[in-house]
């Protein structure tokens, strides 16, 4: 089926095929993580009891903590990419996300890269508790390869890899499971709400597109 739509359509993009292009984007990757630490919250606040023990273990590994963090600073350094996308559509989610937290100051990516190792420590272990090294390598060499080469910062390039990551790490408590549930149901009530009641308009663009403008993922 992909080569079919390859061959017919001369590729996979739908729309503008400049504004797709594959970039080495590689803070993709440590968006992802915070993506997934946000969204599994309930797992990774239940997991602080055992987490001390994963990052005592780590911190006594000097060179692996040296290599994620300066891996990190670099990735944003060198190849923080600001796609015209999403400094121009103010109709998504990482529009303000951009806009209020990543690029508040120049530093808050940075400081934010010690809840992104915490992240990436966590999934290690869970994933390692009920898988072997090898699919656990090859699990996060899968999601950069998914994330990276995506100029534009949006939540749906993060679903698959999350998606994966959830079906493959040991279930918790019921407890757990609902409060993960509660927060996603919240998070699409507040979705629907502001779609349904906040408009706006683009006056720039009111002749080709006169009709209000909507909220969405």
């Amino acid at each position: 089926l992909s080569s079919g739509i390859n061959a017919e359509y001369g590729g996979i993009v739908v729309g503008d095929r400049s504004a797709h292009v594959a970039v080495l984007h590689f803070p993709q990757f440590l968006y992802f993580l915070l993506f997934l630490s946000a969204f599994s919250a309930p797992h990774m606040i239940q997991r602080l009891r055992y987490s001390h023990l994963t990052v005592l273990r780590y911190c006594f590994r000097p060179v692996h903590v040296a290599l994620f963090f300066a891996s990190a600073v670099l990735a944003v350094a060198y190849f923080r990419y600001e796609h015209p996308y999403l400094l121009s559509d103010n109709r998504h989610y990482t529009f303000y996300v951009w806009r209020r937290i990543f690029n508040r100051t120049p530093m808050t990516i940075y400081l934010l890269l010690p809840l992104c190792f915490y992240t990436f420590l966590n999934m290690v272990a869970l994933l390692s508790t009920v898988h072997s090294k090898f699919f656990t390598l090859l699990y996060f060499l899968c999601a950069a390869a998914q994330t990276v080469p995506q100029g534009l910062l949006e939540f749906r390039y993060f679903l698959l890899p999350y998606i994966l990551y959830r079906l493959h790490v040991p279930q918790h408590s019921w407890v757990v499971l609902f409060l993960e549930l509660c927060q996603y149901t919240l998070i699409n009530l507040i979705t629907v709400k502001i779609f349904l009641n906040k408009t706006f308009d683009w006056p720039d663009v009111g002749e080709l597109n006169p009709n209000p403008q909507r909220f969405m993922w």
